[in-house]
């Protein structure tokens, strides 16, 4: 499996917008084939920072997703809306149920 954690910080006067976009992109992500989970956290101390947890089938699969229509208005949406570059980590399950 592929897995992918985004940290993300929002512009303060952009959140609502962000959690609109990453919402939309989050749920459409969840019914393609190829994607295990999408979830999405906001943090209770800082309602501007957030992690996406995706979790793909395979690399082809994270590809697939980045195709997707819903990902490329995710992108479209969020040009202007990062306080900082997100930081992604990508990697593989060592343990978990679902693997």
């Amino acid at each position: 499996m592929h897995v992918l954690m985004v940290d993300i910080h929002v512009k303060p006067e952009r959140r609502d917008a962000y959690i609109a976009a990453i919402s939309e992109n989050a749920a459409a992500a969840n019914l393609e084939p190829g994607c295990i989970r999408f979830d999405v956290v906001q943090n209770h101390a800082d309602q501007d920072h957030f992690l996406l947890y995706e979790v793909y089938r395979d690399e082809d699969a994270f590809q697939a997703h980045r195709e997707t229509e819903h990902f490329k208005r995710y992108v479209g949406a969020t040009t202007d809306i990062y306080a900082s570059d997100p930081m992604r980590l990508s990697g593989s399950y060592v343990y978990s149920p679902d693997a």
